[in-house]
C-alpha cells in the first residue's frame, strides 16, 4: 500500500548560518553563458543561456583530472610519457618523450598549469584498458551524471567543432568532483611541488589567490571559446559553484556572483542522516538514509515542505520508500527511506 504524508518543514530546519543583507538582483556579468549552483544540493539560483552547447577549452580537464583520480590505482606510480603526449599546442608543463613521471604530478600539472601534454599523457595512461579509450569514459561519465549536451572528443579542450558542453553541465561535473577530497585538495592548491619533475607549479586559477572564500576550480581559454571558468566558494557552510563562459572579466565576476550569493542565501540542513521519520503500517520505524542541505532565501523557509511515500519493499533492500522535498511547488531533492536507522539503531 502506498501512501502519502505531507507535512511543512520549517520546524525542523536544524542549521542557518549569520543574517545577511538582502540584495537580490544578482550583479551583472559579461559571460556569454553562465550558472550558479549551490554544490551540495544542485539548486539552480541563476543563469543565463545555460543550456547552450559552447566550446568550453581547457574546463574540459575537469573531468579528466577527476576520471584519473577514479580510474588509476596508484596515484604515485610513475609512467612513461609517449612521444605522441609531448609538443601539443597550448598550456604545457613541457614534457619530454619517454620521461618518467609520476601520476599524482601529471594531475596537478593538468589542473594547476593546464597542461595539455598532461592531460594527454593522462587519458593514453587511464584509458589504456579500456576497449573504446578514455574519451569514451569521459563521455560515458558526462552521461551518468545528466550531462546530456556536453561531447568530448580530446581530453585537454583544445578547439574542435564537436567538442562542447553547456554551463549546466560543467556545473554537474564540478559539482561531482568537488565531492573527491583529492580533487578539491588539488584544485585548491595555490602552488605544488612535482617531485618527479623537480618542479614547482603555481595556480593559473586566481580565485584560490584572490578571493577570500576561494575553493577551486578550473580555468580556460582558447580563441573560439572566449575565457572560460569554473570558480568555487564557501563560506559559512555554504559552497556555491560559477561556471562562465567566454567572459573577458572572468575572475572579477566571479568574485561578484560569490559576494551576492553569501549576502542573499543561507545554508540550512533540510534533512540529517538517520533522523527519525514515521512509522510504516507494519510499526517499523522509518528514517532518512543520507542528509541533505540547501541554500535559502530568508523568505523561502516557510515555503518547504516534506512528503512522505511509504511503500515497503524486500525486507533486506531496508528500503521503506522515498521522500520528496519541495520549495513551494518544485521538488529540489529526492531520497530514500529506510527501515533501520542507518547510526546502527533505531529510536
Amino acid at each position: 500500500m502506498i501512501y502519502k504524508r505531507i507535512i511543512t518543514f520549517i520546524l525542523v530546519i536544524l542549521f542557518f548560518a549569520c543574517q545577511f543583507t538582502q540584495i537580490f538582483a544578482m550583479p551583472s556579468v559579461s559571460a556569454h553563458a553562465y550558472i550558479v549552483i549551490d554544490q551540495d544540493s544542485g539548486r539552480v539560483i541563476s543563469s543565463h543561456n545555460a543550456d547552450r552547447k559552447l566550446p568550453i577549452a581547457s574546463t574540459t580537464k575537469i573531468m579528466t583530472s577527476i576520471l584519473a583520480i577514479e580510474t588509476i590505482r596508484d596515484l604515485n606510480t610513475k609512467i612513461e610519457v609517449p612521444p605522441e603526449c609531448t609538443g601539443i599546442e597550448g598550456s604545457s608543463i613541457y614534457l619530454k618523450p619517454k620521461q618518467k613521471v609520476s601520476v599524482i604530478d601529471l594531475i596537478y600539472g593538468t589542473m594547476l598549469r593546464s597542461g595539455n601534454d598532461a592531460a594527454a599523457t593522462l587519458a593514453k595512461f587511464a584509458g589504456r584498458n579500456h576497449p573504446e579509450g578514455f574519451i569514451a569514459m569521459m563521455n560515458k561519465k558526462a552521461k551518468e551524471l545528466g550531462a546530456f549536451n556536453t561531447n568530448f572528443v580530446n581530453a585537454s579542450g583544445l578547439h574542435d567543432e564537436n567538442h562542447y558542453s553547456t554551463a549546466y553541465d560543467l556545473a554537474l561535473i564540478s559539482a561531482y568532483a568537488m565531492k573527491n577530497d583529492l580533487f578539491r585538495e588539488i584544485s585548491s592548491a595555490v602552488k605544488y611541488k612535482a617531485e618527479s619533475m623537480n618542479n614547482i607549479f603555481y595556480n593559473k586559477n586566481k580565485v584560490v589567490h584572490q578571493y577570500k572564500y576561494g575553493t577551486g576550480i578550473k580555468i580556460g581559454y582558447t580563441k573560439a571559446a572566449g575565457r572560460c571558468l569554473v570558480a568555487s566558494a564557501e563560506k559559512d557552510n555554504m559552497k556555491i559553484i560559477a561556471v562562465l563562459l567566454n567572459d573577458n572579466n572572468w575572475f572579477n565576476d566571479s568574485y561578484k556572483i560569490f559576494d551576492w550569493a553569501f549576502d542573499n542565501y543561507i545554508s540550512y540542513s533540510i534533512v540529517e542522516k538517520g533522523q527519525f521519520v514515521t512509522y510504516a503500517d507494519d510499526g517499523v520505524p522509518v528514517f532518512i538514509d543520507e542528509s541533505f542541505r540547501c541554500i535559502l532565501r530568508e523568505e523561502e523557509k516557510s515555503q518547504i515542505k516534506f512528503e512522505v511515500l511509504l511503500e515497503p519493499e524486500d525486507e533486506t533492500k531496508n528500503i521503506y520508500g522515498v521522500y520528496n522535498i519541495y520549495l513551494g511547488d518544485e521538488i529540489i531533492h529526492t531520497g530514500k527511506l529506510i527501515s533501520k536507522n542507518p547510526q546502527g539503531r533505531f529510536n
